[in-house]
């Protein structure tokens, strides 16, 4: 198997192990992936430059307390290591910024679920306004997200708001083998869905 069939592969899994634990939560009212033909067109956006869409991995709604009826979406990374997730969360926070200016209703909570973190001792500060600003502004998004190469005139476009928003909105969540397991039984989850009369169409 080759390199590119492997991450293919892990990717499908992780989507699939990510929306079971996200499930087991009991948090989540609807999720659907982009795969599912119903549904992916509510994860596909189009960079504002450049001619190319991209797509979030899940999607959905949340329940319960201050969650209830939020919408979020998800970007897996079911790697067992760095490799070159801080490449890619770069171009996740791009795509959380042009997704907001596009479809702001479905950017309720934008979720980074991956099974290894990157650049731990910078961790504290991935969510700052300042770390998004730089990855905005990189050579790999400017021209996508802005449609020009200078860092100058970028700068003048880039929305604050935007980023404002973005800092609050964004969550970083990392699993691990063992805490997929320390999650509620089959058994005990179908009986909590019965008893919130919860049908199996709406999970």
């Amino acid at each position: 198997m080759v390199a590119g069939e492997l991450r293919q592969q892990t990717g499908s899994d992780g989507i699939d192990r990510a929306k079971r634990w996200l499930n087991y939560s009991t948090r989540v009212a609807s999720i659907y992936t982009n795969t599912d033909k119903v549904f992916k067109d509510l994860l596909h956006f189009q960079w504002p430059y450049g001619g190319q869409g991209f797509s979030f991995d899940l999607g959905g709604k949340l329940r319960g307390g201050d969650l209830h009826d939020k919408s979020f979406m998800a970007e897996v990374k079911a790697y067992r290591y760095e490799m070159d997730s801080a490449k890619e969360y770069r171009e996740f926070i791009a795509s959380c910024y042009v997704a907001f200016q596009e479809k702001p209703d479905r950017c309720d909570n934008l979720i980074w679920l991956s099974w290894a973190p990157f650049q731990a001792q910078s961790w504290h500060k991935h969510r700052s306004a300042e770390s998004m600003k730089k990855h905005l502004l990189h050579a790999d998004n400017i021209f996508r997200v802005f449609g020009t190469t200078s860092a100058e005139v970028a700068q003048t476009k880039l929305d604050e708001q935007v980023v404002f928003e973005l800092t609050n909105r964004l969550w970083l969540l990392t699993l691990c083998d063992e805490q997929e397991s320390l999650v509620i039984t089959s058994e005990n989850y179908q009986r909590i869905i019965a008893f919130m009369g919860i049908g199996e169409e709406s999970r």
